[in-house]
């Protein structure tokens, strides 16, 4: 099992809400990761995108993209979501698409950190787009722990 699909099965194992939304870990390049749910079962009574379901497509964006990080230096991660802050700046009318880069520096803290204490926090923006314009933003801190085997 390749590490995208170790993280799609791992979210929708553990976290049982993830399968009900129709989230995916859609990509994921080495740096930034995709992850996409639709809209129908995430609609409010507006007929856009539900605001709960924004916050946890972009809350499981910075999940995957700190967890995939350090997997791609080896380790398994215990990952969690520390303290998230949303600003919905304009309604999501299709699908629900949050995507976060993992800069280069970035990296080597959440690395080093972790190598070093077995423990990293680290902060990480996520964006949902609605066309070509910024609709959510979330600005979110998550922690990872070690719990690789010895």
């Amino acid at each position: 099992m390749d590490k995208l699909d170790h993280v799609r099965t791992k979210l929708k194992e553990q976290v049982p809400l993830i399968s009900h939304m129709g989230i995916d870990v859609i990509s994921w390049d080495g740096s930034t990761v995709v992850v996409e749910a639709p809209l129908e079962p995430n609609l409010n009574t507006h007929g856009t995108a539900f605001g709960g379901s924004l916050y946890c497509v972009s809350a499981m964006t910075g999940w995957s993209a700190l967890h995939l990080t350090l997997m791609d230096a080896g380790h398994l991660p215990s990952v969690w979501l520390a303290k998230g802050e949303v600003a919905y700046l304009k309604p999501v009318r299709g699908t629900l698409r949050a995507r976060t880069t993992i800069t280069d520096e970035q990296r080597h803290r959440i690395l080093t950190g972790y190598e070093q204490n077995g423990r990293v926090k680290t902060s990480i923006d996520i964006s949902i787009k609605e066309g070509d314009d910024d609709a959510v933003s979330m600005s979110a801190l998550y922690a990872a722990m070690r719990q690789d085997p010895e």
